[in-house]
């Protein structure tokens, strides 16, 4: 009751303060992964910069932990050092406004990846944003973030004009090339541990074809190895309008008895070349081919990557374990399939797990001097994760823990460098070491931990994969 009497009167006419005791706070605190995460004592419902500064202020002035809220799809494991927390909740600061130019929109902070894909596309625009839609846009930002439309424009942190920042003592800042460019750099790629964006200037760009190019292929797991050995050479000239898609998961409709494979060519241009492009899968012999036309913003559902479906869906115990790999070794893919088989089998709570191989292009990715951010694996052209999910039950989680090691463990053993994980900061489980997720290069390393301690001196920032 104190936090609502002491903050309530500093907060703006439009933000509030949210008690346990309320009917709305679970709903406020819910998140897509609940195990491990921070435990809250307070929502403010931000609406404006003041009322983060007056967030952040007050949980530092009774040394409590501060956490941000968007999509709420964060999930690593210092996030449960987290208790006692106040949790900023940016969902009203979600405002999509784009230059009278029509070259840079300003991002409200609390926006989610669908609310920018849709206000963008209402106008005839597109941007670099993830792929799941009720994720919020900053997370994904602040880590790196890749997309749809990265080979052809870089990384969602490579869109960043400016952004006005909270700092963890309560200051707010614009950072930029020209303001604070030290900063600037390290939210771009390791920004869960600098500050809270309230907005972003962002570029923007515009629609080249309303309508998208897809092929979805259905495979049984015996042509894996023909069909990743082709997708290999087909990475080898991947045209930067393309992304291979893919997933291994149970769907006992298709095959009651094993995994099948998934397979999504998403081609941003004419549906011809789209098609001839990916006239060599149809050789392999899917089982079945679903091939059409989409907008941008019909990309996530096609995906199951909208609201509510898939790996964007709420309410079960949900672990990933990435890795960054520049070509599939069909041998170590092949490890993966049997134990998911295998696993499934053995238990059955973990068969709605399922494996997601991302397959960007990366030229925009890598047009970017990979000195220039934070962010580290401009290299790597796969990103690929265990979504091990299941329903609420501690009796399954240490065998989920070991089973989404154990698959990240055969790609890693199978890979050009396996004494070096590069594991995505925005997917990691957070048992990964710094090393893994922001670099190995020294220089790196020595930077952020220099920046964390000019920017972040009492460390109030270590709930999302801390810099240590």
């Amino acid at each position: 009751m104190a936090i609502s009497i002491d903050l309530a009167p500093k907060l703006s006419e439009e933000g509030s303060v949210v008690l346990p005791d309320s009917e709305n706070f679970t709903n406020l605190t819910s998140r897509w992964r609940e195990w491990h995460g921070p435990e809250v004592a307070a929502v403010v419902k931000a609406a404006t910069e003041g009322d983060v500064q007056v967030a952040v202020r007050y949980a530092n002035s009774h040394r409590m932990p501060f956490v941000a809220r968007s999509g709420g799809h964060g999930a690593t494991e210092a996030l449960a050092a987290a208790k006692n927390a106040i949790q900023i909740d940016f969902r009203t600061i979600n405002h999509v406004k784009v230059s009278t130019d029509g070259k840079t929109a300003r991002v409200g902070g609390g926006a989610t990846v669908k609310q920018v894909v849709g206000g963008l596309s209402a106008v005839g625009k597109q941007t670099v944003t993830g792929i799941c839609e009720s994720v919020g846009i900053s997370a994904p930002i602040l880590g790196g973030g890749h997309g749809w439309l990265q080979g052809q424009y870089g990384l969602l942190a490579d869109q960043i004009i400016s952004a006005r920042v909270v700092l963890p003592n309560g200051d707010a800042v614009t950072v930029s090339q020209e303001f604070h460019p030290d900063l600037f750099w390290a939210i771009r790629g390791a920004g869960h541990n600098f500050g809270l964006v309230v907005e972003w200037e962002y570029r923007i760009y515009d629609v080249k074809n309303p309508k998208w190019s897809y092929e979805i292929f259905i495979f049984s797991g015996d042509k894996l190895e023909a069909l990743y050995e082709l997708t290999n050479r087909m990475m080898k000239s991947q045209p930067p309008e393309v992304t291979h898609w893919g997933y291994i998961l149970k769907v006992a409709e298709i095959d009651a008895e094993h995994p099948i494979i998934w397979y999504a060519i998403i081609y941003d241009g004419p549906v011809d070349t789209a098609r001839e492009y990916a006239k060599p899968i149809h050789d392999i012999g899917p089982l079945s081919v679903n091939a059409g036309e989409a907008t941008q913003p019909e990309l996530a559902a096609l995906t199951y990557m909208s609201e509510g479906s898939g790996g964007c869906e709420y309410g079960f115990t949900s672990m990933r374990y990435p890795i960054g790999l520049k070509t599939y070794n069909t041998a170590a893919l092949r490890k993966v399939y049997d134990d998911i088989n295998e696993t499934f089998r053995r238990v059955p709570a973990l068969a709605g797990s399922f494996f997601l191989l991302e397959g960007y292009s990366t030229q925009g990715v890598q047009a970017v001097d990979a000195a220039s951010t934070a962010f580290p694996h401009r290299d790597d052209g796969i990103l690929v994760t265990s979504y091990v999910q299941y329903k609420p039950d501690p009796a399954v989680d240490g065998v989920a823990q070991e089973y989404g090691t154990r698959l990240r463990k055969h790609l890693l053993e199978g890979s050009e460098d396996p004494e070096h994980l590069r594991a995505y900061v925005n997917y990691a489980h957070g048992t990964e070491r710094m090393q893994e997720m922001y670099g190995w290069e020294e220089w790196r390393l020595e930077k952020l931990r220099k920046l964390k301690a000019q920017w972040d001196p009492e460390n109030r920032m270590r709930y999302y994969a801390p810099i240590e």
